[in-house]
């Protein structure tokens, strides 16, 4: 796991096969949501984001569908949390 992004707050991140992965858990609310839409606004992003976050991040869903991305909840563990898959929605 290489951390290839620069980063600008406390969330880990890396570039893996599936894409680029941002782990937010442990943040204080509302730090995971604010850090994943900063990344997503950044215009940076050129594959899917998968984020890993300490629970659904409900309050998260209106935001990206407000800026044209999509998402699937793709892992989930009462433990580890969640892993969402954003991607731009094609136009």
């Amino acid at each position: 796991m290489s951390n290839q992004a620069a980063r600008v707050d406390d969330s880990q991140r890396w570039h893996d096969v599936d894409g680029l992965h941002i782990d937010v858990r442990g943040l204080p609310c509302p730090e995971p949501m604010v850090t994943v839409l900063r990344l997503i606004d950044s215009g940076t992003i050129e594959g899917p984001l998968l984020a890993h976050i300490g629970q659904e991040p409900l309050l998260l869903y209106p935001e990206l569908d407000a800026r044209g991305w999509t998402y699937q909840l793709i892992a989930e563990s009462d433990a580890d949390g969640v892993v969402l898959q954003i991607t731009r929605a094609a136009p």
